[in-house]
């Protein structure tokens, strides 16, 4: 297949408006709107949103509590009467990692630095401007298309039944929906979603003259360190599970405080530790191997060492993203897309090496694909590049796209 007339007057439309796009970028990417500057959000979102109005979007501003301390999200609507295609959702998000006014946009030629400008401020203005020439081309006026940008991408609020409650909803008024997370190569069809995890261990304390001896018991240090060398040895080199352990506090006293993700401990030399508490996540692809592993974990900790005990307890945050043979289809009609554009061959990523993303909260629900963004580098670090000759072939891929989508 090769391009269609309204095709390649789509690329001619992004292509005449670069400038205009990566303006607009710079524009975007000087709004601090690091997760947690609630006001910077919504300050950048509506810069969005004055811009999905003009295309005949109907906007709305997604406000959860706020005790969550997140600013909420944008959501976007061109519903049709009658839909000639698919009902199109796509995904971005408004909030970056890197805080305060030191990260501005910088350009360098081909190249510009910024917070968010590769995570995913340019994805974000690639979905944009693709939509203006679908709308310069009146491609829009039969179509139902859905925006949602969320506000706090980066750290969702919890529970995450709220803060993505909307974002749910929507998808169930959707058929497919596209996410325009960076370009790392690979398109994503799967991503691994997240629980944490938390272990609580207790020992008889004494003196330490009598550990693993008699009535002296094992102590909460060697309890703690058995499960956690456990959990090492169950799911080293899995393909896509992980139990990661990201702090340990041990001795006769232990507290750990969950705001500041910071502890203290305390003990001696010659007393048998009385606490021990370890704190981190598991990562999963499918729902079934995170009960699976869950399980394992608690037949782990399960086989306590004399005079020791462990409460192992979790918090499941994002669900898996498993690939399936409709977002396999999905893939399909990006790659035709890309080939046609001249842009070559993509191919799936493998869902296993994956962080988690909006787009795990709505995969059970419709077929998609994410990584449809820009390329760049140090994402989430102070010299976060963007390569600026990935947006306009980007924003044309995402046009065509979203164009077959809608026929």
């Amino acid at each position: 297949m090769t391009l269609a007339a309204s095709e390649n007057a789509l690329v001619r439309a992004v292509e005449g408006r670069l400038a205009e796009e990566i303006a607009f970028l710079e524009t975007a990417v000087d709004v601090d709107s690091a997760t947690f500057n609630v006001a910077g959000v919504r300050d950048v979102g509506q810069c969005f949103a004055r811009e999905l109005e003009a295309l005949g979007f109907a906007t709305r501003w997604s406000a959860l509590p706020d005790a969550m301390r997140r600013a909420g999200h944008l959501v976007a609507e061109r519903v049709a009467p009658k839909t000639t295609g698919k009902r199109v959702l796509l995904i971005g998000h408004l909030d970056t990692i890197l805080e305060g006014p030191g990260h501005r946009f910088e350009r360098a030629g081909n190249r510009a630095r910024g917070a968010g400008a590769v995570d995913m401020k340019g994805g974000d203005v690639a979905l944009l401007f693709a939509l203006k020439a679908l709308h310069g081309a009146r491609l829009l006026e039969a179509a139902t298309v859905r925006v949602f940008l969320t506000g706090d991408e980066e750290n969702p609020g919890t529970p995450t039944e709220i803060s993505r409650r909307d974002l749910v909803e929507t998808a169930r008024h959707s058929d497919v929906a596209l996410g325009f997370e960076p370009d790392s190569g690979k398109i994503a069809i799967g991503r691994r979603g997240l629980s944490l995890w938390s272990l609580d261990v207790s020992g008889t304390q004494g003196h330490s003259a009598n550990v693993l001896r008699g009535s002296g018991g094992a102590g909460a240090v060697y309890e703690a360190s058995r499960i956690l060398d456990g959990f090492r040895r169950a799911f080293s080199g899995h393909p896509s599970i992980t139990v990661n352990p990201g702090i340990v506090l041990g001795g006769t006293d232990v507290a750990y405080d969950f705001e500041r993700s910071a502890g203290s401990s305390a003990g001696k030399f010659n007393v048998v530790a009385r606490a021990a508490t370890a704190k981190g996540d598991l990562r999963f692809v499918s729902d079934a191997e995170r009960d699976e592993a869950k399980s394992r974990m608690r037949e782990i900790a399960a086989a306590s060492l004399p005079e020791t005990s462990a409460r192992l307890s979790f918090e499941d945050l994002v669900p898996g993203w498993p690939a399936t043979d409709g977002n396999r289809a999905v893939l399909e009609l990006i790659d035709a897309a890309s080939r046609d554009l001249g842009q070559g061959k993509v191919e799936a990523d493998d869902p296993g090496s994956r962080g988690f993303g909006d787009f795990n909260f709505i995969g059970a629900l419709l077929s998609g694909a994410d990584g449809l963004g820009v390329k760049g580098e140090g994402e989430h670090g102070p010299d976060e590049t963007i390569d600026l000759t990935s947006l306009g072939p980007c924003t044309a891929r995402a046009a065509v796209v979203i164009s077959r989508l809608l026929r």
